[in-house]
Order: structure tokens, then sequence, then C-alpha cells
């Protein structure tokens, strides 16, 4: 399993070669560190076998030399001419001559010698001959080479022939001082102890390290039969502090040659060591641990380069050749992950364009679409003990505002919940019905019907879940188990109508269809005198009566099937608008259009108390319409009958029956509605504007009364002078006298 699973995220091959590399970078670097820590052993040994080889050349090296210097001290005590300047206090110029130019012979003849001293203790002189510095005869007191002086005086302390490690300092012009192996011969000694005579060679330590070789930085300690660490260079002291010394000390204590790895001067190093040799002394060589394993540590870094390469290459390589191998397997895996993709996308259409195929046809064998339902994964099986139940979205009207996808997926999410809670008890399958409809289709488990909990509870639980968790509620049907498969259609319809009425029981409602018992459609008779009542009512402005009338008709209905509501519903709205038009066309009021106020229609409201509600508020502002029309009628009445008065006056037809004919209405019917607005009469209206006219007549013309009453719309001037001093108080004669008095200058 774990290899099909490596095999089909695209990692096996990428792995494979993964894992090779790091096995091959991994073995290089573990094999670089073994080698390095094996050669590492082996070079200490080879350094340590190099170091003892120069330090007992060194070693022989010096026995060789206290050889020749013995052969050489011997001769020169056996000859004559030295034996004169050894042993006579006083030797003449010749003999000393003559010993001088065999010292220079013995000098020139042996070049590892540096210096050749004759002491004569009687003669408190010494006589030189050396390659570079201080030569001749030189007193005790002008001797430049303080040191021989204290060794011949404690000669005791030295073994005879025995190489004493020391410096000189020749001359003053050579004030540098030289590293020389001294060995110290003499014969004569006096009472009290002390040299009388003796040969002293000084062998050039320069000459005898020259067969130790150089080593790079390493350093070379000479450990003489005192204890004392020197250094072969210039047998000066090692310099070395307490601690190293020590540590040098503790080495050398051993017998055998060897060597330790030891920190000296801050510096890990290989410390090698001679045996003694027959003169007490032991060779030590510090050679620094990093020269040992520089070319070590060189090949360690460059296997390590070599494996970290090999490894980055590696992954390089990993990365590309699994991508150019898996090429052609991943355009064969993206194609499949698209129709496996595709397929999901369509699967739960399919399922659902299959379930709504089957509730909407009537006639089908069941075999066959069991067959098809089971090859799309549907379970549901009507051919067993099956429900319907109809979920119907509440205030799905506010619900529409919604983005379609948005709708589509809280849908999703009520057929989920009423899904996982229906599946404790049956099989489930769900249908999107679009709009506000969602179907459930369950099927009862087999000997099981008495353990199961009563179905109410159950759909209540589902309502309370959706409006707990995405604040949606459902008004649900449901309807009594059935086995028969042609009554799946009829079912599908019965429990679909049986969800609207909620319409008579308000939302969230549970209807059990076997529960609802309706009168048949055809035993319903539409109340039209509770309509007519209704219209009256409305028309004479008494809508709580009408409001009445419609509660009746309305709740007539609740006992039939809801189409009845509806139908009821529709034939009212068509009675209301009728009576709207009417209204415009008698003229009363003009409503605009399209019409502003309309009647409410069933297909508005989820409930009879929401219609209701919106009846009573078409009722209400009918007859504030009405009412404010009707203000604005009489108004208008007014206007047109002043206006007529005002251009018609002089016509001598014009009076009250004139007008009411020219309106179109009953005298009394204007003249009540004149005098209420006007607190006038038309009739005085008429002859107010005619007397107004005739006064400006009388005053701007000089028309006869007859002419006047002519063109005031009077028949005769006896009636226009009866009307004038009926109105004004004089006649029109005196009016038009008045008047022509006041114009006059002076009047």
């Amino acid at each position: 399993m774990r290899f099909f699973s490596i095999r089909q995220n695209g990692k096996l091959y990428i792995r494979l070669l993964l894992g090779i590399t790091v096995s091959v970078s991994l073995f290089l670097m573990v094999s670089s560190f073994v080698y390095f820590f094996a050669f590492s052993r082996i070079l200490q040994e080879k350094a340590f076998e190099s170091d003892l080889r120069n330090l007992q050349q060194t070693s022989r090296t010096v026995a060789k030399t206290t050889e020749s210097a013995q052969t050489v001290s011997f001769q020169i005590y056996r000859n004559s001419s030295i034996a004169k300047i050894l042993y006579y206090s006083e030797p003449n110029a010749f003999d000393v001559q003559a010993a001088m130019i065999d010292l220079g012979n013995y000098l020139s003849s042996m070049p590892f010698i540096h210096s050749i001293y004759v002491y004569n203790s009687a003669q408190e002189r010494y006589y030189i001959a050396a390659q570079n510095g201080q030569r001749g005869i030189i007193g005790e007191d002008e001797l430049m080479d303080a040191s021989i002086a204290s060794i011949l005086e404690d000669y005791q302390q030295y073994r005879p022939f025995a190489p004493i490690p020391r410096t000189i300092m020749a001359s003053e012009r050579f004030p540098e001082e030289t590293a020389v192996y001294t060995y110290l011969c003499y014969d004569a000694i006096g009472l009290e102890q002390q040299i009388n005579s003796a040969v002293i060679v000084n062998v050039s330590a320069e000459w005898i390290n020259r067969e130790l070789g150089s080593n790079g930085g390493g350093r070379t300690f000479l450990i003489d039969d005192r204890n004392a660490i020197l250094s072969v260079d210039d047998l000066q002291s090692s310099g070395l502090d307490t601690e190293d010394a020590a540590i040098i000390h503790a080495s050398a204590q051993k017998e055998e040659s060897g060597f330790r790895i030891a920190e000296l001067q801050g510096v890990r190093t290989l410390l090698s060591r001679t045996s003694p040799d027959q003169y007490g002394w032991q060779y030590v060589r510090m050679t620094p641990y990093e020269e040992i394993v520089k070319e070590t540590k060189e090949l360690r870094a460059k296997t390590l380069q070599i494996a970290s390469l090999i490894l980055a290459i590696g992954l390089l390589l990993s990365w590309l050749l699994s991508r150019y191998l898996y090429a052609p397997i991943n355009q064969i895996e993206s194609r499949v992950a698209d129709l496996e993709s595709e397929r999901r996308n369509t699967s739960y259409a399919i399922r659902q364009n299959a379930l709504l195929k089957l509730i909407q046809i009537q006639d089908f064998n069941p075999q066959v679409q069991l067959e098809k339902l089971k090859r799309i994964g549907i379970s549901f099986d009507f051919t067993k003990p099956y429900r319907l139940a109809f979920m119907r979205l509440d205030r799905f009207k506010e619900s529409e505002s919604l983005q379609s996808k948005d709708l589509v997926t809280f849908k999703f999410a009520i057929m989920n919940i009423a899904t996982e809670i229906s599946s404790r008890q049956y099989g489930v399958d769900a249908v999107d019905l679009g709009d506000d409809g969602i179907l459930l289709l369950l099927n009862v488990p087999e000997h099981a019907s008495s353990e199961l909990a009563p179905i109410g509870d159950m759909l209540a639980e589902i309502q309370n879940a959706c409006q707990e968790y995405i604040r949606m509620g459902l008004t649900i049907a449901v309807t009594p188990p059935s086995s028969r498969p042609e009554e799946l259609h009829a079912l599908y319809k019965q429990v679909k109508e049986a969800t609207l009425h909620r319409f008579f029981r308000g939302r969230a409602c549970i209807v059990e269809t076997d529960e609802l018992q309706l009168e048949p459609v055809t035993k319903y008779a539409f109340p039209v005198a509770k309509e007519k009542r209704m219209l009256d009512a409305l028309m004479s402005g008494k809508t709580d009566e009408a409001k009445l009338q419609f509660d009746d008709i309305l709740s007539g209905t609740s006992s039939y099937p809801i189409a009845v509501a509806a139908s009821a519903s529709a034939h009212l709205a068509v009675s209301l608008g009728n009576m709207l038009a009417e209204i415009e066309r008698n003229g009363l009021t003009r409503f605009g259009s399209p019409l502003r106020l309309t009647p409410p229609r069933f297909e508005d409201y989820e409930t009879l108390e929401e219609m209701t509600d919106g009846y009573y508020r078409f009722f209400d502002e009918l007859k504030d319409t009405l009412v404010a029309k009707r203000s604005s009628r009489q108004e208008d009445l007014i206007l047109r009958i002043t206006e007529m008065i005002d251009t018609r006056f002089a016509d001598p037809n014009l009076s009250l029956n004139f007008i009411a004919e020219q309106l179109d209405m009953s005298t009394y019917h204007i003249s009540r509605i004149y005098r209420q607005q006007t607190l006038t009469t038309i009739v005085d209206m008429i002859n107010q504007v005619r007397i107004g006219k005739a006064k400006e007549l009388l005053g701007s013309t000089e028309l006869s009364v007859a002419e006047i009453a002519e063109q005031t719309g009077y028949t005769s001037s006896s009636y226009l002078h009866r009307i004038f001093k009926k109105l004004n108080g004089v006649t029109p004669a005196e009016y038009r006298s008045a008047h022509s008095a006041k114009q006059q200058p002076g009047g």
C-alpha cells in the first residue's frame, strides 16, 4: 500500500533516485571520516618514525663526534709541540709558535671543530685555535668564553669526554653566541684537586644538526643528563612554560622511544621521543598535528566536496529525470483527474435529474427504473415501503433577493441537514425541485415500523436545525407509507399541494396528508352576495364592513383544496379591479395608468394573515383616495362654474339651469355644492358679476342704461334698474351722476 501510494502521488522515481544519490553521498562522507581517522593514525606513526630516525641520527652523530673529539684530544696530548704549552710554565716563543701551528692544522683538518682550547693553569693562559672569533694566546682575564672557566672549576660535575652543550661568544667583534658541544680532556690534576692543564674541543652544533634535517614548524629539544630542556638548534633553554615542560619530562621518563598527542603551547602536537643514549640524553621532537594531517584534511575536504557535488547533481538529476519520466504519466493522470472531476461534478446533477423524472412520470416499469437508479448510485426503492416529505422554504420571496448560486448553496445545506437527520431512521434521497421546493424520498426499514420515532418529531428536528444553522424556516408535508410504485406520482402531487396549506396553518407547520380532510372543489360556491356587500361598503367608505365581508369570504375556503382559496382571491381581485375602472369611468377619481392602486394577488402571500393585512391596507388606501379625490372634484366644479359666469355673463340665457345643463349635473346638486363652498348662490353670483360690469360701463362710457343692460345680459333696462338699486342702493342714473361729479376738477 505504501508503494502504490508513493507511485500514485508521482514521487516513486524521484525517491528512488534520491535514495541512490543520498546513499552514495552518505557513503562517501562516512568513508572519508573513517579513512581520515585511519590515515591520521598512520600518519602519526609515520611522522613519529621520521622524527625518531632524525633524532637517533642526531644521537649517533653526537656519539661519532665524541669519538672524533676523543681522538683529537689524545693526539693533541701526544703531540710533543703542544705538550710544551700544556706542561711548561714558561715555554719559549718557538715552542709556542710550533704548538699553535699544530693546533691550526688540527682545526683545518676537521671542519666540524669550531675551536680548540689548550689550557695551562700555571701560565693562566689559553692557547686558542678557532674558526672565527677570539684566537691566539689569551689570558684568563681576557677570555670572552666565560663559561669554560666555570666548567674547568667544576670539572667534577662533568663526565670526561662527554659532550657539554653550551653557547659561547667568541669575541667582541662577534657578539652573537654560537652553539657548541664541548669535550673536556684533562690529565694533570694538582694536589688541590684543580686542573693543571686541559684540552678543550668545541664541536659546532650547527654541523651536528645538519643531520637532523628540517621538518616544517617542528622543534627539537635535548634533555641532558641534568634534566635540562635545551633547544637543539641553539642549545639555549627551551623557553617552555612549567606546564609544557612537565608534559615533556613526563614523556621522557619512559625508557623506550615512543610518541603521544599533547597540547603544547596551545597547539595540538605530536610529541616524539628517543630512549636515553649512553650519555643519559634524550631527544624530543615537537611536530604540529595540523602539519601531519594537513594533506589528509585536504583530501577529506575534497571528498566532502565531491560528495556534496554528487548530492547536488543527484538532486537536480532526480528532479529533472522524474519530471521527464512522469511527463506522460502526469498527462494521463491529469486527464483521468479531469474525467473524475467531471464525473463528480455531474453525478449530482445526473442523480437529481433522474429523481425528478421518476416523480414526474406516471407509467413506468419498476424494475427497469430501479436498475437505472442503482447504476447512478441512487438507493431509493419504491417497491418497498416509502414516504414522501415535501419541504417548502418559508419567506421565499425574501430569499429570492439572494444570488442564484447562494440560494442553491442554502438549499444544498438544507438537503444535507435533512438527509443526515432522516438517515438515522430511513434510507433517504433528496431532490431539489427548484424554486422553494425540496423533496425527501424516505424508504421505511423493513420490520422496523414499530421501532421508529414519530415522523413528526423527526421533521420538527429538521426544521429546528435549519433555523438554527442557516436561519431558514421550513413548511413540511409528509405522506403515509406506501409500497405501490404507481402511486409515486400521485403522492408527489398530493404532498406538494399539502404544503400550500401553510396559507391557513401558518409558516413552519407540519402537515400529514392522511390527516388533511378536505371537501371536494365541486362543493364550493363563491359567496356573490358577500362580495356585493363588500363592494358597496367600499364605495360608501365603510371599510370596516368591507373587511368583515372579506374575512368571511376567505375563511370559507379553508376546508377546501388550496386552489379554491386561490380562485376566490382571484375572483375578488377581478371584482375590485372592475370597481376601480368603473370609478374612473364615472369621473369620481383617476388612479393613473397603470393603476397605482391594485388589489393584492394570492401568489404574493404565503399565509392568509399576510394577505388579509394586504387587503386591509388596500381598503384603507382606497378609502383615503376616494375622500381626497372627492374633495378635489368639488373644487374643480366651483372653478368651472365661476369661470363660466365670468366669461358668459352677457348671455341672457346664463342661469342655474343653463349651467346645470352645460355641466350635465342636476341644479340641486350644483347649487348645493356651490353654496357649501362659497356661501352664496349661483344666481347671486351671476347678478354680482353683471352689476359689476354695469358699474364699469356706467363710469367709463356714455352708453344708455338700455344699452348697458343688453351688454350685461339683462333682457330689459327695468330689470337692470331694479337689481342695480337692490345691490347698490342707488339707480344706474344716480350712480353715473355721482361718478361723473367725482371726476370733475374740484369735485
